[in-house]
Order: structure tokens, then sequence, then C-alpha cells
């Protein structure tokens, strides 16, 4: 497989699990309610689905990342190449811990979907540790000793945050997208859920922050700053924080001035003219994430330019 192909792959592994766990963490944060009903019917299924393609795409990662260290056509892997693998390497255990969480999560959904039994907290961890996983191949799990745990605890905080708020704004588009003109009673909750989860939002924000920037020292720490920005991989870095800052201000913009034209336009029971432009700006910064995704999946292809800086 190309390595367009291969970026491809981990894009898909980003979205699934990121939104499986960011669903999952905004109906815990936001909603809060494990009452049975037809939203928690509809949240079930779709976690279902989506664990059930995160699982599919770990089994076809791993096999790809098989033939790519094996040096053989993907058709060619023998058997034992893949038992090893899968035993006695962090990327064997990897897959293993996250398809055990990922059917944990399955089987929590099926239950919700058929006898409407759920716990949301139980789905959060399960997910929480699927996600958590794609950490342990990644430039984290690269450094050594002590200092090697805190620069893994620092990515998985950090995945965990950016999958919260993607999925956060996957579910206010899916409330925006319901609060049609004739549904004031729909835009109502949105515009509390919205208000609600202002302070969680400011909060992901100081985290990704403070473990981007932890993650940035712990790579280039004994390099030369101005040759990473040079590279390839400081270049994309550098493209993934304009991304970033472009999701920020969109979120001040709905937060400070879009959400309470909408709260107004409630209150005078036609949401319709101020649902529109919050709609474009959400559906706007979903896509700055899911482009952001993309530079993490690619990033995680490339070497970071460490020259040590000269003496």
């Amino acid at each position: 497989m190309e390595d367009w192909g291969i970026i491809a792959l981990r894009w898909a592994l980003f979205v699934s699990l990121g939104l499986l766990f960011g669903l999952t963490a905004f109906k815990r944060l936001s909603l809060g309610s494990d009452r049975p009903s037809d939203a928690n019917v509809r949240h079930a299924v779709a976690l279902l689905i989506v664990a059930a393609s995160a699982a599919a795409l770990s089994v076809l990662g791993f096999a790809v990342q098989v033939s790519s260290m094996a040096g053989v056509p993907f058709a060619e892997v023998d058997k034992a190449t893949v038992q090893s693998l899968l035993g006695e390497t962090a990327l064997g255990l990897a897959l293993k811990v996250r398809l055990a969480a990922l059917l944990a999560v399955i089987i929590m959904a099926v239950a919700a979907a058929l006898w409407r039994l759920s716990s949301s907290a139980v789905q959060a961890l399960a997910s929480g540790v699927a996600l958590a996983t794609l950490t342990w191949s990644g430039h984290g799990a690269a450094t050594d000793g002590t200092v090697g745990w805190v620069h893994l605890a620092a990515d998985i905080l950090h995945l965990l945050a950016a999958s919260t708020w993607i999925g956060a704004l996957a579910g206010f588009l899916w409330m925006l997208f319901r609060a049609g003109s004739g549904q004031v009673d729909e835009a109502r909750q949105t515009c509390r859920v919205l208000a609600d989860f202002a302070t969680v939002g400011s909060s992901l924000v100081v985290i990704l922050l403070l473990t981007g920037l932890a993650n940035a020292f712990f790579i280039l720490r004994d390099g030369d700053p101005w040759a990473a920005l040079a590279a390839p991989y400081g270049q994309l870095l550098a493209l993934k924080m304009v991304l970033f800052v472009g999701m920020l201000g969109l979120a001040g913009v709905n937060r400070l001035r879009l959400t309470p034209a909408l709260s107004a336009a409630v209150e005078n029971g036609d949401p319709e003219r101020a649902l529109k432009p919050l709609r474009r700006s959400i559906v706007l910064e979903f896509g700055l994430g899911i482009g952001i995704l993309v530079l993490v999946a690619w990033l995680g292809t490339l070497a970071p330019n460490t020259t040590p800086v000269a003496s």
C-alpha cells in the first residue's frame, strides 16, 4: 500500500475512534442522561456502527503494518510473523487492548439499542481506552525512561481532549439540524447545551495547548527548532497550529455572537434565521477539526527533524 493509502487508513482510524469517544463524552458531559429514550437508542446505533468500523479498520491497519515491517506484499504475510508481532510487540498489544475495548462498546451499544440499557460512563471509559491505544506506537511511545511515560500521558490526554471537542461539534450539528423553524423546543435545548458546554470547551482548549506544547518540547528538546520548521514534519505541525487557531476563532464567534443570537431568536419564537449562520460556522469548525486529523495521520508517518543544535 502506498504512503497515501497508509495515511488515509490512519486518518480513518483517528476519525472513527475519535468520534466514538467524542460522541460518548459529549453525551455524558452535556446531555447527562442514561434514561431510556428514542434519542439514546439512535445514539447507541450510531456508536455500534462507528465501533464496528473502528474494529475493522484496526485489523486492516495491523495487517498493513505487518506487511510493511516484514517487507513483503500484503497477501504474502505468513502466520508466524503475524503471531510474533501480535504477541511480542507494543503494536500487537495495542491491537488486542483496542479490540477488547471496542467489543465492550459494541456490547453496551447492542444492550442500549435492543433493551434500552445504557451506561455512558462505561462506554466513555471503553472508547477512551480504545482511542488511547493509537498513541502506543507514536512519537510519545518512542521516548525512553520516565520522561517517556510523561510524553505518552501528554499524547493520550491531547488526543482525548481533541476527540471530545470534535465529538461535541458532531453532536451540536446533529442537534442544530434537528432544530428547524417549527422546533422551538429543540432549538431551546440546543441553546442550553451550547451554553453548558462553554466551560468544558474552555478547559479543552487549555488542555490542548498545554499538552501540545509538552509534546513539541519532548520531540524537539534535543534538536534545532529552526531545522525542524524547515522539514516536512515541522511545516505540517505549523499548519496544524494554523487550523487550530482557526477553530479557536470560530469557537469564539459561536460562543460570543451566534449562540446569544440564537437564544434571542428562540425567545422570539423564530429560531430558523439564527440557526443558519450557527450551522455554517460549526460545519466549518468541524471541517477544520477533520483537517487537523488528516495532518495528525500524516505526521505519524514522518520522523521529526531533531538535528542537534550546533555547539
